[in-house]
């Protein structure tokens, strides 16, 4: 059995020992599905008709997908009472179709009973593949002659109403957790198409009684939802389309102000990372962290619907700060709408009033429209960046492994072989060269051996979020000492209370480059690595006692001496960087950030 965790039986039940290799799909594969969920919804957004525009929307999804057929069906009740899945449209491929006479690669619209599948009901997708499950277990809308598919559920305002079925008739394909994501987030821009076409019909009974002015408040509000879509088809930066999409709801829905909010991945606390008033985005007029309070934080990470305030009625708040300033600027209800990916509170979005009264149904419709589409870019977001995670570390564990096997090994050899000739010299005379050359050869080979031992622990990200940076760095001192040459030490520590793993890893690669600077240029006899964790700040000094700088750092930086490296990463993390060099007395290198406001 495979050791990929993507083959393994008890992660994915549709891959069973002894079945064929299956294909692991890319980033790329679902960065051009997410890209293509969101040109999609832009096609339905702009059409009268949902449903007219559903040939091209299976056919942008089915070729990002890369599968040959994409089939949508819909729960209809048919003259008995009985509840089927019948399917309404579907795309072939192109190449497909040439292989197929006439329309012998269609599935015949029918009904089917899908529409009683216990996971499809409860919102989980089904993923089917026939060369390891039984035909008999195969979903009915699925072609007969597909090798491998993915039924994905559509919700509409959480009632399953279809699927989105995707064949692959080629391949034993795996469709793992991240593809299927990407399909659900299809499907969900899908279903909320058609939960748009419902409220249309809603408000087609209503225009009769309807004044002109909520017709006109429903253009506008499309205006809104298109604007964002393109800007968010474009891959904007996250930042700048939530904060473009505040100043859209702050403008068509007459809020008082609006802020978006998220945890800060370095303090781990809930943060205001976006404040919105008066058409202006700026900083909040009171403190953007969010204060602890038990209740407060259950309802952020735990709550999935939008919550009502009336401000005025507010006997106990949960956020003093907050409810201060929205007594001082007259506001009398907010609404606090959370932003769900994956089941996990990512963040949430606040819209404050000075009116009185709840949103009408139209305009609450355009706010949780507007939440979705905050949840989407951010869930595109996150998928980006993790795959882009994943790449690196694939990289790095590479080239270490090379190092590893290569380099290592290669200057592990050199020093038997010139251990074995130093036996065989033993009895040259005194006034030979060759001791003294075989010496020098083997200090170099050692020097050799440490300095790539440092580059494969550089490249391994995993060794602080292991054992965090303080033992990190002392294993560091511990590895790079040659003895009779240069004695390295350790100093310091830290708690590691409020240092994200990330800042500890890049400190780890400061200290690593400083250590190699220091060995290769300044020929010192010791070296220093210093960790002190003060109240207002953590900070790392690398100290040698080698020959010093000559002449300007800049200059040395110019020279390839890894200065800049530094410097930037030190300034990446929010730290400041600083060198201190004195010729024939020593380099210091030191790293300084800052602590988080209220840390012990």
């Amino acid at each position: 059995m495979s050791a990929d965790p993507l083959s393994d039986p008890l992660l994915n039940p549709l891959v069973l020992e002894g079945s064929p290799a299956l294909l692991a799909p890319t980033a790329e594969t679902r960065e051009k599905l997410l890209s293509a969920a969101a040109r999609a919804s832009r096609l339905l957004l702009e059409s009268t008709d949902a449903m007219k525009a559903m040939p091209d929307v299976l056919r942008l999804l089915g070729e990002a997908a890369e599968v040959h057929r994409t089939a949508l069906a819909l729960a209809e009740v048919d003259a008995g009472g009985e509840r089927w899945l019948v399917i309404k449209d579907e795309w072939i491929s192109e190449d497909l179709l040439e292989s197929c006479p006439g329309d012998s690669c269609a599935v015949e619209p029918d009904q089917y009973s899908d529409i009683y599948c216990s996971m499809l009901q409860t919102g989980k997708s089904v993923l089917y593949c026939r060369d390891t499950m039984p035909e008999s277990e195969a979903v009915s809308i699925t072609s007969d002659r597909a090798r491998s598919s993915a039924i994905v559920p559509i919700l509409v305002d959480g009632e399953y109403v279809g699927v989105i079925g995707f064949d692959d008739w080629r391949r034993a394909r795996q469709f793992d957790s991240s593809i299927v994501s990407a399909l659900e987030i299809a499907a969900g821009l899908v279903g909320a198409a058609l939960y748009r076409e419902r409220l249309l019909e809603t408000m087609r009974l209503e225009r009769e009684r309807a004044a002109e002015d909520r017709l006109n408040q429903l253009d506008r509000a499309n205006a809104t939802l298109r604007a964002n879509l393109n800007r968010l088809a474009g891959n904007p930066d996250v930042r700048d389309f939530i904060a473009n999409m505040l100043l859209d709801a702050s403008r068509q829905l007459d809020a008082a102000a609006c802020y978006a909010a998220g945890i800060n991945p370095e303090t781990g606390k809930w943060q205001i990372f976006l404040h919105v008033e008066d058409g202006t985005v700026g900083e909040p007029p009171f403190p953007a962290i969010v204060p602890d309070n038990p209740q407060l934080a259950e309802l952020l990470e735990h709550n999935h619907e939008p919550v009502f305030f009336e401000l005025e009625k507010l006997e106990n708040p949960l956020w003093p700060d907050a409810t201060h300033w929205h007594q001082r600027s007259g506001h009398k209800t907010a609404y606090l709408l959370p932003l769900v990916f994956g089941e996990r509170n990512v963040g949430f979005l606040t819209l404050v009033f000075r009116q009185s009264e709840r949103l009408s149904a139209e305009r609450m419709q355009v706010v949780l429209a507007l939440a979705h589409q905050a949840t989407l870019a951010i869930g595109m977001k996150k998928l980006g960046i993790a795959a882009k995670e994943a790449a690196v570390l694939a990289e790095r564990n590479r080239i270490g492994q090379e190092i590893h096997d290569g380099l290592a090994q290669g200057f592990t050899g050199i020093l038997m072989q010139l251990g074995a000739a130093e036996e065989a010299i033993a009895g040259c005379t005194k006034d030979s060269p060759l001791p003294e050359i075989l010496r020098r050869c083997r200090d170099l080979a050692k020097d050799g051996l440490t300095e790539a031992r440092r580059s494969v622990l550089a490249l391994k990200p995993e060794q602080t979020r292991r054992v965090g940076l303080e033992l990190a760095l002392r294993q560091l001192a511990e590895r790079s000492n040659i003895p009779g040459r240069v004695n390295f030490s350790f100093e310091g520590g830290m708690s590691g209370d409020g240092l994200a793993l990330e800042r500890q890893h890049e400190l780890l690669r400061i200290a690593l480059e400083a250590v190699s600077n220091a060995v290769r240029h300044a020929h010192p006899a010791n070296v220093r690595i210093l960790l002190n964790e003060e109240v207002e700040r953590w900070q790392l000094m690398v100290v040698d006692d080698g020959r010093g700088m000559t002449l300007m750092p800049e200059l040395y930086a110019s020279q390839g001496f890894g200065l800049n490296n530094m410097r930037e990463r030190a300034g990446a993390i929010g730290g400041t960087f600083a060198i201190d060099s004195k010729a024939g007395v020593g380099t210091r290198v030191v790293v300084s950030l800052p602590r988080p406001a209220g840390r012990p």
